[in-house]
């Protein structure tokens, strides 16, 4: 089995990088290169030029936080974090002293000799972080750190996180399958399937102008739409159409569910009418599934200030041409 295929990756030195995949993908292996705890079939792996192919994991100028802490539960907090300050021969004063800036850095000042048992989930993911940090890394690893806190906590993670990210200036790497964690967090994002990288781009590009059509399904919710183009202009099923620069006989249109609003737009816009097969209220929005002739289901958000939409009520939704994106690729 091929795990990585052709993959190139360039990162700056204070970059948060996500690499976002389905499970298989090759996110984690790819951090795992990077780290060194898997062999490379070809290629290098350089950290500030240096090349590092060839070093030991515990020799890399990297650490890793894990999806499992791995913290040592017969340890106190500050030997948890200091550690691999100890066995990488540092003084009892240099160990204090970083141990207590770390802990500071995470907000667990105050609980050095507390035993990491007696911690909750997110205590125990910041020990992590302040053990991974505490031997000054060029660069930080993180499979999935946040997968095993609950929703509320897990935000307010994804903040501190990028927080202490800009503080120490250091380049983060972050494996999570997780869209909207990968939208808030990211400098850029690395879309990753079947060993692949399909896409690498700012969040706001990616969803908004995904280049295929793996990443225009798999980030965020979509309608993908066949359409026909010819002089300049594209055609829909039905018979609308919208003006293109697009060089393709055929392609896919990718309509986001947000795009499509009950009221109509000013200038050049595409409607679609059908009857209201589901309706769901998530607080901000009524997500609505639409049965149209032409297309099948057409998925759409309308704002909860809106008239509540009922199931099998007949309905017309717009969106402005302006706004619609092509992918030259056609969905089967």
């Amino acid at each position: 089995m091929t795990a990585l295929d052709g993959v190139s990756l360039k990162l700056a030195s204070a970059e948060f990088v996500t690499l976002l995949g389905p499970s298989g993908c090759g996110k984690t292996t790819l951090l795992r290169c990077i780290s060194g705890f898997e062999t490379l079939d070809a290629g290098d792996v350089l950290i500030d030029g240096a090349a590092v192919t060839q070093m030991p994991a515990h020799r890399r100028p990297v650490n890793t936080v894990f999806q499992r802490y791995a913290l040592f539960n017969h340890m106190s907090v500050a030997r948890n974090v200091g550690y691999a300050l100890e066995i990488a021969g540092n003084d009892k004063a240099t160990i204090r002293t970083r141990v207590s800036e770390m802990l500071e850095l995470v907000g667990l000042e105050g609980m050095e000799k507390r035993s990491v048992s007696q911690l909750s989930g997110g205590q125990q993911q910041r020990v992590a972080l302040a053990r991974a940090l505490a031997g000054k890394p060029k660069l930080l690893l993180l499979d999935e750190p946040l997968s095993a806190l609950d929703k509320n906590l897990r935000q307010k993670m994804q903040q501190e996180l990028k927080a202490i990210q800009r503080e120490l200036g250091i380049g983060f790497v972050f494996v999570t399958h997780d869209q909207e964690e990968a939208l808030t967090m990211s400098d850029r994002i690395a879309v990753l399937a079947h060993g692949r990288i399909q896409q690498i781009d700012v969040p706001s590009v990616l969803y908004e102008s995904p280049a295929n059509l793996f990443t225009a399904d798999f980030l965020g919710e979509s309608n993908l739409l066949p359409v026909a183009i010819d002089g300049g202009q594209a055609s829909l099923a039905d018979g609308q159409s919208f003006a293109t620069t697009c060089a393709s006989r055929q392609a896919t249109l990718l309509l986001r569910p947000e795009a499509l609003g009950l009221a109509k737009p000013e200038g050049p816009k595409l409607s679609f009418s059908g009857r209201i097969a589901e309706t769901y209220y998530s607080g901000k929005d009524h997500q609505i599934t639409l049965e149209t002739a032409a297309f099948g289901t057409v998925r759409a958000l309308i704002r909860s200030g809106a008239t509540a939409p009922e199931v099998g009520a007949d309905l017309t939704l717009h969106a402005p041409a302006s706004g619609l994106h092509l992918i030259d690729e056609v969905a089967e």
